[in-house]
């Protein structure tokens, strides 16, 4: 046998030694997640260890759930950190999305200091990895902690691509933003991708902006609906408070004024109406 045929068969070992590892490592996890689908936790458990010890991203990530929510093991912290980083670091996005997390906001039981570099590198590899959650949370990132005025643009980019990845709140920001901008042709078509996936609060934006360009034709007859709905408001009623609030918030009969509009929705949110409460949220996170 020459030299070169006996380093054609090893080749061939190989790649059939490595399709076998495959193959049984699937059919672990296929099995563990059986079992866990069945609450069957503690045989799951082993299971999902032997895999992480072959080093299964998936297995480490589901096993750092385990500890971190006490299912079967003793909830251990460190023990559900390490293994988020591990299978970060073996490519697992939903475990880079875990380790992020503890980075952005640090935690003392875990001596973990508080690292938005980290996070952000953790974020943009799960992003990278098309989750959805990872996009959006680096946006944010770069919308209100690292640079906001120099990252624009990259906050818009994570945004579109949240959006895009299926995360419904990164729909909404990046339309937000287009509509800050005044662009609201851009505005218009991403509150319209959310509102298509039924994100309602993405379709009552869209149905302001459509009735914002309305008023600046009737503009008199919007005059006249906001006095009315002021003295609704004055009086108690909250969806009269509701609809002042929001024709401050597009201008709609008139000034566009955020900060307004910020006021009466956390005053109808007093009264108990909960979309004011979820509207006057969604302008403070946005820095209103």
């Amino acid at each position: 046998m020459t030299k070169t045929t006996k380093a054609m068969n090893a080749r061939v070992l190989l790649i059939l030694m490595i399709c076998m590892t495959s193959i049984a490592m699937g059919d672990i996890l296929e099995d563990a997640a059986k079992l866990y689908k069945d609450k069957q936790f503690k045989q799951s458990l082993g299971l999902y260890q032997k895999a992480c010890d072959q080093n299964s991203s998936r297995a480490c990530a589901r096993l750092g759930f385990m500890y971190e929510n006490n299912q079967t093991v003793e909830q251990d912290f460190k023990k559900a950190f390490e293994l988020y980083e591990k299978s970060c670091d073996l490519g697992d996005a939903k475990g880079c999305y875990k380790s992020a997390l503890k980075y952005e906001q640090g935690d003392k039981s875990l001596t973990l200091k508080k690292d938005l570099k980290k996070a952000e590198a953790y974020y943009a590899r799960s992003c990278e990895e098309g989750f959805s959650l990872s996009c959006y949370e680096l946006g944010s990132l770069y919308q209100y902690t690292i640079d906001p005025e120099k990252n624009k643009k990259k906050m818009e980019g994570y945004y579109t691509k949240a959006c895009r990845e299926g995360a419904l709140l990164g729909c909404y920001k990046v339309a937000h933003y287009y509509e800050s901008k005044k662009d609201l042709a851009k505005a218009k078509q991403w509150f319209k991708t959310g509102c298509d996936r039924e994100d309602t609060q993405a379709c009552f934006r869209l149905v302001d902006i459509y009735i914002k360009e309305m008023a600046e034709l009737k503009p008199e007859e919007f005059k006249q609906e906001l006095k009315g709905y002021r003295k609704r408001c004055e009086e108690g009623d909250t969806m009269g408070c509701y609809k002042m609030a929001s024709m401050y918030s597009t201008g709609r009969g008139v000034k566009q004024s955020y900060r307004k509009a910020k006021e009466i929705f956390v005053k109808s949110c007093e009264m108990g109406d909960n979309a004011s409460c979820m509207e006057a949220y969604m302008m403070i996170q946005s820095g209103f």
